[in-house]
């Protein structure tokens, strides 16, 4: 597009948006609605891949329909929801931090173990329940300004070799990154990672043999068993039939509790 040569009608949205539903989902009026990985909007769950994006204003059904049959029209803004209990309680010093999503009404101050996503950022508290600022751009601000790198080298992606690592940090391991320095020959490599030896469920980076080539990047997303404290073990296990000794530069990305 050239520059406006003329007054321009330029659309705005007000707190208010709409979007594709999600497949097999029904959504209540006043719902904590999230995104899913495809951007479809769904219901407030316990569910991994989601993120907080609003309240909804209006009940759609589209129990029976394909993703992006029907849509909805959601708000973004502060929104109160209920509270958690015991260890999951949000109080007035969590006012600040991410909350996660239980239900679609429900909120809680954990990620329960990594089952949970982020709902929103914590407004207030009160004996009703919790304000949560709902914004899924905001929300991916904010997450990002939370989450640190701890890197790792392997020496060589040949053999069996374990290369080792300590956190300095406390939460959870929601990716596993690697960039090779060099080609590979006769097949694949893999790093698999643990946490003080336990493999991390869904955190085995493949690295393909074919085609591949120095700045070749892998990674991996855990989706369970990935919870990390300061002073644990991180570690890649190196596994596959790669026969060249070529390294790799990895780093375990945690997302801060």
């Amino acid at each position: 597009m050239t520059a406006l040569t003329a007054d321009r009608n330029t659309p705005r949205i007000e707190g208010r948006t709409r979007s594709g539903l999600a497949a097999a989902v029904k959504i209540y009026a006043g719902a904590l609605v999230m995104r899913d990985a495809a951007g479809f909007v769904t219901k407030g769950q316990t569910a991994l891949g989601l993120r907080g994006c609003g309240r909804a204003e209006q009940q759609v059904d589209n129990a029976a329909g394909s993703a992006g049959d029907q849509s909805i029209q959601f708000s973004t803004g502060v929104f109160r929801f209920a509270n958690s209990a015991a260890a999951d309680e949000i109080t007035a010093v969590d006012i600040g931090r991410i909350c996660y999503a239980v239900d679609d009404q429900t909120v809680a101050r954990t990620h329960g173990g990594s089952t949970r996503s982020p709902a929103g950022v914590i407004a207030g508290v009160d004996a009703l329940g919790v304000w949560v600022s709902l914004d899924d751009a905001d929300l991916a601000a904010h997450l990002a300004g939370r989450r640190v790198a701890v890197p790792l080298r392997v020496a060589t992606l040949v053999g069996a070799n374990v290369y080792r690592q300590l956190s300095i940090q406390t939460g959870r391991v929601v990716r596993i990154w690697s960039v090779i320095e060099g080609a590979l020959s006769t097949g694949d490599a893999t790093l698999t990672a643990k946490i003080n030896g336990v493999p991390i469920t869904g955190g085995v980076v493949t690295i393909t043999q074919a085609g591949s080539a120095a700045g070749d990047k892998d990674s991996a997303e855990p989706s369970a068993a990935n919870i990390v404290a300061v002073g644990d073990e991180l570690s890649l296990t190196v596994g596959g039939s790669n026969a060249t000794a070529t390294a790799a530069n990895a780093l375990f990305e945690i997302e801060l509790d």
